[in-house]
């Protein structure tokens, strides 16, 4: 878990390499070692997420994908194994959390549609955190609006709203998703009041 957070403050200094690195050579010591408790699964799948969103980000949206099918297919091991005494001190990791994460990455390398059928499929556990279902409305939200389909998206930022409406009126991108929907040739019900409420209309 040491090893997850030092390679997320890579990612945050753009040392994609040394974070992708870290986060694979410590998955596979988890694997190794740990891979038959449902803990040492979660560490494992959230390295192996962590290398995926490195690897993605350096360009390789291919291997990123192949990553995250890996650490998707092991989610149904982890279903078979018992339940964590203590979820709080492991890696989020499930087959929601894979999927949410594969929507990210589809939308933040221009795949929109890819980033929606993979949206459909997700089933929400019950453990997922909810910031991170706020995540996926944001990321299906921008995912229709780089479709052209403004009623999708201004329907997914209600829904948003409806969630969590603090969250969304401070978030830069769904300013940036109302925005370039204002300045669109469509303007579907609902859109004049998301506008107002984040400040790009009056």
């Amino acid at each position: 878990m040491i090893c997850n957070s030092v390679a997320w403050a890579y990612q945050r200094q753009n040392r994609l390499d040394d974070a992708q690195n870290l986060a694979v050579h410590a998955a596979d010591g988890v694997e190794r070692d740990h891979a038959t408790s449902a803990e040492g699964l979660r560490v494992w799948g959230g390295l192996v997420m962590s290398a995926a969103t490195s690897t993605a980000r350096s360009g390789d949206y291919t291997g990123a994908s192949d990553m995250m099918l890996t650490a998707e297919e092991a989610t149904g091991r982890l279903a078979r194994m018992p339940a964590t005494a203590d979820g709080r001190m492991v890696s989020v990791f499930n087959r929601s959390s894979v999927r949410i994460e594969r929507v990210r990455l589809a939308v933040q390398h221009a795949r929109p549609d890819e980033a929606l059928a993979l949206a459909r499929g997700i089933r929400l556990s019950a453990d997922t955190p909810p910031s991170w279902r706020t995540w996926l409305l944001l990321d299906v939200a921008r995912a229709y609006a780089d479709m052209g389909d403004a009623a999708g998206a201004v329907a997914t930022l209600e829904r948003l709203q409806r969630v969590a409406p603090g969250w969304m009126r401070h978030h830069t991108l769904a300013v940036a998703i109302v925005s370039d929907l204002w300045a669109g040739p469509a303007r579907p019900p609902g859109l004049r009041k998301l506008a107002r409420l984040l400040g790009v209309a009056e």
